[in-house]
């Protein structure tokens, strides 16, 4: 008998034997495979969802990966307060106890201060807590995925372009859920791969592909896994929002979000938005 060479599994034969993490469809294909950048995702044919990165060092999230944040503080602090405004009808108290997770120079925790909100913030990078400490803000470095707050502790969590870096999401949004209390409000941003430009460049449109995003959602696959995990996604608002700011905010934040929503509407936004509640 002639011995045969056995050749090991192509990459798309091992990608189809993994399970998608939102619908459970048996078999993903490749999307990006480059393991000696770490960078690398499969995507679900039946649902889209982009999932099974490689996680990256930790080292990437430290002082340079907020640099530019920090020459936009203002401008990402009046940001904050536009995405708060449109979550305030949707809580359940008038000054919520709320927690930012990512929250890199802490825009939205100064934002919710402004509010008259308690706000605390965590983050993976101890350069980012650091310049928020300086600041006078409550912020904490975290090394993971377990929160150091006790169970219920919050009425409110943001996270902002934060869900696309997490190893599992699943047991990410679990943890997340844990903090909050019955009936507390999520509101959360992330890149969204129905945009446009995305879906017709695919992987050569690296500026939205970058190695660190462990997922790329669309607003129907994370919608989906948030109802698994326990949460009940609300109707996004507007105007609703727009009117529980001070009013000098009021005609910018109307445009800013009228704009946003037209072009998501259109699939020419990059990024999606989603406001969810734990169910009790």
């Amino acid at each position: 008998m002639i011995a045969t060479k056995q050749t090991a599994p192509t990459k798309q034969a091992a990608a189809s034997q993994e399970v998608c993490e939102n619908c459970s469809h048996h078999g993903l294909e490749v999307f990006i495979d480059k393991p000696d950048e770490f960078h690398a995702l499969l995507k679900c044919p039946n649902c889209d969802l982009y999932q099974k990165g490689i996680l990256p060092p930790a080292y990437i999230y430290e002082e340079a990966y907020h640099t530019e944040y920090g020459r936009r503080r203002e401008s990402k602090t009046v940001t904050a307060k536009i995405r708060l405004g449109a979550a305030k009808p949707d809580l359940q108290c008038a000054k919520p106890k709320m927690l930012d997770i990512g929250c890199s120079i802490g825009a939205t925790v100064r934002a919710a201060e402004q509010f008259g909100w308690q706000a605390t913030g965590v983050d993976v990078s101890a350069a980012a807590v650091k310049y928020c400490q300086d600041d006078g803000l409550d912020c904490h470095k975290i090394d993971g995925l377990e929160l150091p707050f006790e169970d219920e502790s919050f009425d409110l969590v943001t996270h902002w372009h934060v869900i696309e870096h997490v190893e599992n999401v699943a047991e990410t949004l679990t943890e997340w859920r844990r903090v909050l209390k019955p009936g507390g409000l999520m509101v959360l941003e992330t890149p969204d791969a129905s945009y446009l430009k995305a879906r017709m460049m695919g992987p050569r449109y690296k500026k939205f592909w970058p190695s660190a995003h462990l997922y790329t959602f669309n607003r129907q696959n994370l919608s989906s896994i948030l109802e698994q995990e326990g949460f009940e996604v609300l109707p996004t608002r507007l105007t609703g929002g727009v009117t529980a700011l001070p009013p000098h905010l009021n005609a910018y934040a109307l445009c800013y979000r009228g704009y946003r929503e037209l072009c998501r509407s259109m699939k020419l936004c990059k990024s999606l938005e989603i406001s969810c509640r734990k169910v009790a």
